[in-house]
């Protein structure tokens, strides 16, 4: 079932992104009244097409979905003598701008995709853990916090009320290379932390926080499991809801922050659970299986109304919401070509770059939450394709307009020739990020 659900996530985000992407090509190029011969969605084998009209646009649908194109009609492709009518149809005829605008559409809506997705997100209401922290170890004073709750309200002056928020904050700062200074407020004060952190902290694996010494509180739970997944190694077991996990290979377990670090600790590990249920004692075999970030996985999840005072409901009026989003794709896209310029100049672990495999999964995963939860993810991903494609290396959208730019300096195409060597160049750097991409998933999944 979680398997059926990362397909299906995976080709509804790949659908409706790419689909936008082109979809801003083939506007503005109809805008600017260049024929567009082909409008497709995917590659490879035709599995679906269909024309309007006989001298109209053909839609069509490929095999592979890892992407999309838009044909415009170009003037060597015309077999009869052209008229100037004719030429004024065709995207090679088209001034230098007009070609700039048609081929910057497609990134650029992506990015307009987002804000229309964060907007939908924040107006909405988007529930998320509140940043309450346990432990501080890299700052000035190693910093231990009591029971109470210490909750970061504050990265650098930046409000935070979700430990994404928390995450997005710390990350840009790390990439700017300034100082971390958190806000956290207490029951009774609000302190300021400076946090110390090691400038190639990012060329670590792992979680960004508990990297640089922020380890987040986790509520002291009871071990008595408030649901089940389909399909997942808890319900292979034979774990079901209610059951209250009393030891595992006979140590005790007395909440649900232990219950989740054993299984965490122990992938493929053969774990003996000792269980109550309905007043019997039972005995059941748990086999957790391995996460990307190779930490054990049962499909479990705590009882929902102990963490009600750990969440926190994140909401804005519609106008707060539209200014917030345009905001934040603006902070998402900034910080994803920081993030891409320290992995090209070997700042950042390679090991964070994701391929279709863990777009499938995370796909699945928020596809199950809610469309709330799904909408998000979208938006980031949106942000991601529109800054990717903006990126300068031939093939992609970034490539031609390098060359559009270098023609509007010096009055003339760039030519054929170099063209032709820059594309070769930029099929083996995309050659090369994908089968690095694909590596790192398949990685995560052994």
């Amino acid at each position: 079932m979680e398997i059926i659900q990362s397909i299906i996530g995976f080709f509804i985000a790949i659908g409706i992104l790419v689909t936008f992407h082109e979809f801003g090509h083939f506007y503005i190029a109809r805008l600017f009244n260049v024929k567009v011969l082909n409008f497709s969605i995917g590659f490879g084998k035709t599995l679906y097409k269909k024309k309007f009209s006989e001298d109209g646009t053909e839609y069509s649908v490929g095999l592979i979905p890892l992407g999309g194109y838009v044909k415009m009609l170009e003037s060597h492709e015309i077999k009869d003598e052209p008229s100037d009518l004719v030429y004024k149809n065709c995207f090679d005829k088209q001034s230098v701008y007009k070609r700039f605008l048609i081929v910057a559409a497609g990134p650029i809506f992506n990015l307009i995709l987002a804000v229309i997705f964060f907007t939908f997100v924040h107006f909405s209401g988007i529930t998320g853990m509140k940043p309450y922290i346990q432990e501080i170890t890299n700052s000035q004073n190693n910093i231990i916090m009591t029971d109470k709750k210490n909750e970061i309200i504050a990265v650098n002056d930046v409000t935070t009320k979700r430990w994404q928020d928390v995450r997005v904050e710390v990350l840009n700062t790390i990439v700017n290379g300034d100082d971390l200074l958190l806000k956290v407020k207490t029951d009774n004060a609000i302190n300021n932390i400076n946090i110390i952190y090691d400038k190639d902290i990012l060329k670590q694996e792992g979680d960004v926080l508990r990297n640089i010494g922020i380890i987040p509180k986790q509520p002291l739970l009871p071990p008595i499991i408030g649901d089940v997944q389909d399909d997942s190694p808890a319900s292979l077991a034979g774990l079901k809801k209610h059951d209250n996990v009393l030891s595992i290979n006979n140590e005790p377990v007395n909440n649900w922050n232990s219950l989740s670090n054993y299984i965490q600790n122990n992938p493929d590990e053969i774990l003996q659970l000792k269980i109550s249920r309905e007043n019997d004692i039972l005995d059941i075999i748990l086999v957790p299986s391995r996460q990307d970030n190779n930490f054990g996985y049962a499909g479990i999840s705590a009882q929902r109304k102990y963490l009600d005072e750990y969440r926190v409901l994140v909401q804005y009026p519609l106008l707060d919401s539209i200014n917030k989003s345009f905001r934040l794709t603006y902070d998402y896209s900034i910080l994803t070509f920081k993030m891409i310029f320290e992995l090209f100049t070997g700042q950042a672990n390679i090991n964070n770059i994701s391929g279709p495999l863990s777009i499938a999964e995370f796909s699945g995963k928020s596809l199950s939450m809610g469309a709330v939860y799904f909408a998000y993810l979208l938006a980031i991903l949106s942000i991601s394709l529109g800054v990717l494609n903006l990126l300068p290396i031939p093939m992609l959208d970034g490539g031609h307009l390098v060359y559009y730019v270098i023609e509007m300096v010096i009055g003339r195409p760039v030519s054929d020739k170099i063209q032709l060597v820059a594309q070769q160049f930029g099929l083996a750097i995309l050659l090369g990020i994908m089968i690095l991409a694909f590596y790192n998933d398949f990685t995560r999944l052994l």
